[in-house]
């Protein structure tokens, strides 16, 4: 169908239908056989990073099932070859047979059989230590070859390990962790170095200019922080505080001067994440629980000096950018009502810790009414720009969160008085709705290529 258009318009630029401007314009609008090429290697790409998933699985299960018959020189045997099988393996299709997806499949399954290996040694030997260092060793030794690798799979694994030891340690409550060379402190159990962790797999997204690699770090930011935020008993403003963080997310990819492709899913993660975080704080019974967990002994001040933290960076972030926009060396052309509702819902969040410190249940009738016209400008904000850059997830994203609000609002205040009857009538209403808007937005679309 490519070569069948390229042929059309060359002709028609021939005849003189069509300038050259044209000629490109209407190229550019469809895929190139070079990014058709491309989704099919991402495509086989994926199947065959799911069959090494399941590879790995029946090996294990298959070493499992005869594990007990075996003596420990056996068993260390199995565990260092297999390791070693597969990373030799990764080798010689790396730069013998010059494969690389085969190279990251054998890689990713040497990296489990690591890791396997590390919890079955301490079973052969008896060893007894702090479990969650077992996922922190495993993350460690599959780390450099992530970041020898050619794609996002390892990094995959890495950030799942790493995940599952932020919320490892933070179950521990131990109310002791080791920070620098087994040092014990008085904080409470947390994953105080993931940022470290974390850091070199933001470089190799950097240099690689790979939104996959990019989200699975930004998601495994998040989930430090909310880790974090439990190990410190933040209770209720764990969300709150994520939400925030989500809301900066949603800024620094609107204003931060970095590669298109990473700030485009910085932001569009904060964009989806933010508004379910909000739809949970407009509830008054989320509030009020909040508001009532606060007491003399807890130490929500933290909780309140973490949110200001969050707010401080936004402002930051939003000082560095109108620095550059007047003088006229940023290039970067966002929408300011989508840069005032990102920033609006940054204060909100973060500063709702501190406004429930100070002034307790006062004004969390306020809070609510506040995440309500947050969420209907958020709807608005987007049916706008979807209209305004002829961006149909846009739009539907901003129908869609319009639709969820009211019936989420319905449910949680007039829920008693309609019951099932209620629901349906507004279910079938939203259906209409739904299709009307389908219908307009095809009409539109076709109005809009006739231009």
């Amino acid at each position: 169908m490519m070569d069948w258009l390229k042929s059309e318009v060359h002709l028609w630029k021939s005849e003189g239908t069509i300038s050259d401007t044209q000629l490109d314009a209407i190229l550019s609008k469809y895929d190139s056989q070079t990014d058709a090429e491309n989704k099919k290697s991402t495509a086989f790409y994926t199947l065959i990073s799911a069959a090494s998933v399941l590879a790995g699985a029946a090996l294990l299960l298959l070493i499992g099932y005869n594990w007990q018959a075996l003596n420990y020189i056996a068993k260390l045997g199995i565990i260092f070859g297999i390791t070693i099988a597969f990373q030799g393996l990764t080798l010689v299709a790396r730069f013998r047979w010059e494969n690389k997806a085969l190279s990251e499949v054998f890689s990713f399954l040497s990296c489990i059989c690591f890791g396997s290996g590390i919890w079955l040694i301490a079973q052969i030997f008896n060893l007894n230590s702090h479990y969650p260092d077992g996922f922190l060793w495993w993350a460690l030794g599959s780390l450099p070859l992530a970041f020898l690798g050619q794609s996002s799979l390892l990094w995959f694994l890495v950030v799942t390990l790493e995940i599952i030891w932020c919320f490892t340690e933070a179950s521990i409550f131990s109310n002791s962790t080791w920070i620098f060379f087994g040092r014990n402190t008085n904080l409470p159990s947390a994953a105080y170095l993931m940022p470290l962790l974390l850091l070199p797999g933001f470089i190799w997204a950097y240099l690689k200019n790979c939104p996959k690699t990019t989200v699975l770090h930004l998601i495994g930011f998040a989930c430090w922080c909310l880790s974090l935020w439990i190990a410190w008993e933040f209770n209720s403003f764990s969300l709150p505080l994520l939400g925030a963080l989500f809301a900066l997310y949603w800024l620094a990819g609107l204003t931060i001067e970095i590669k298109e492709k990473l700030a485009l899913v910085c932001s569009q993660i904060g964009l989806i994440a933010v508004w379910p975080l909000l739809c949970i704080f407009s509830f008054y019974d989320f509030q009020k629980e909040m508001t009532e967990r606060i007491k003399p002994e807890n130490i929500t001040s933290y909780a309140a000096m973490d949110g200001t933290i969050l707010f401080m960076i936004g402002i930051m972030i939003g000082l560095v950018y109108f620095k550059h926009a007047y003088s006229k060396n940023n290039s970067k052309s966002i929408s300011s009502k989508e840069l005032i509702l990102a920033f609006a819902i940054l204060t909100q969040l973060s500063m709702a810790p501190a406004i429930c410190f100070f002034f307790n249940s006062y004004f969390a009738f306020t809070m609510v009414l506040i995440s309500n016209l947050l969420m209907l400008g958020y709807s608005a904000v987007m049916m706008d720009e979807g209209l305004k850059c002829n961006s149909s997830p846009r739009f539907f994203l901003g129908v869609g969160s319009f639709l969820l609000w009211t019936i989420v609002r319905y449910f949680d205040l007039f829920g008693d008085f309609g019951g099932m009857l209620g629901a349906s009538l507004l279910f079938f209403l939203s259906s209409l709705l739904l299709i009307g808007l389908a219908f307009f937005w095809r009409k539109r679309k076709a109005a809009f290529n006739v231009k």
